[in-house]
């Protein structure tokens, strides 16, 4: 067996320069005053250079799910994955009976609302961490290696072997893919993603947060085809998936923006 590629700890989603081009597509499409506000907000740092932030703070960012004594003992986790229901609508909330659900969605839908309410006048290291964490979870949302599925929990935590290498499933996802697609850098890559008409990005940013949850994990579903030990040739892989990889960054891209225009209008 070939060497091992990709440790199984990882989970950065997109990757840092996936991530950083879903955050330059957003950044191309905020309205002026969005961007006035953010860059205010951001102590005059784009949003991309927060693209990262959540996983490079990852250890400081777990959050205390609903302690009390008689509950005990304490609940911390990184929410950044998602639950689809069977038919592939976000699983609403954090909490199943006795279970845990790790949800971005359902975490970054109540900063969204926070944000909507209160920005203005929201202490100045809350709201920098409310926007920070929505631009981290608007990628992390669309990678298709961060929806749990009802048959299918492992968020593509196994090995599969691609051209004689042991790689871990989430690990392709999580940056391989982007560079084998991508690999310049990703203004390019931003630049060469981001070719939707006002028209399409319209129909793409339609709904609400619970809605782009569904169209992702539905847009997702295809890539768990692909089990432990599934062989898997590279270019045919990039021929199968290359659209897909770029839909997801674009439309993350897209409705993060759409978030923050109406967060800020």
């Amino acid at each position: 067996m070939g060497a091992i590629v990709a440790l199984c700890g990882t989970s950065l989603a997109w990757g840092t320069r996936g991530h950083a081009t879903t955050v330059k597509i957003a950044e191309n499409h905020l309205t002026p005053k969005a961007k006035k506000l953010l860059n205010k907000y951001l102590h005059g740092k784009s949003i991309v250079d927060y693209a990262s932030w959540a996983d490079e703070y990852k250890k400081e960012l777990k959050f205390e799910l609903d302690f009390t004594p008689s509950n005990a003992p304490r609940i911390l986790r990184y929410p950044h994955t998602f639950e689809a229901n069977s038919d592939c609508s976000v699983f609403d909330g954090d909490r199943r009976g006795d279970e845990w659900v790790k949800n971005c969605v359902y975490m970054a839908d109540g900063y969204i609302k926070e944000l909507m309410d209160g920005h203005s006048t929201m202490d100045d290291a809350l709201r920098l961490h409310k926007i920070a964490m929505l631009v981290h979870w608007l990628g992390d949302m669309h990678c298709p290696a961060h929806i749990r599925y009802p048959d299918d929990q492992t968020s593509s935590g196994y090995y599969v072997i691609v051209d004689d290498r042991e790689v871990w499933y989430h690990r392709l996802w999580d940056g391989i893919l982007f560079n084998w697609v991508h690999p310049s850098s990703q203004g390019e890559a931003a630049e060469a993603i981001d070719t939707c008409t006002p028209k399409e990005i319209a129909e793409i940013t339609a709904g609400n947060i619970y809605d782009w949850g569904k169209e992702s994990a539905t847009a997702s579903r295809a890539t768990r085809k692909y089990r432990e030990g599934a062989q898997i040739d590279r270019r045919e892989f990039v021929a199968e998936f290359s659209e897909l990889l770029d839909s997801q960054i674009r439309n993350g891209g897209y409705r993060l923006a759409k978030l923050f225009n109406d967060i800020f209008k």
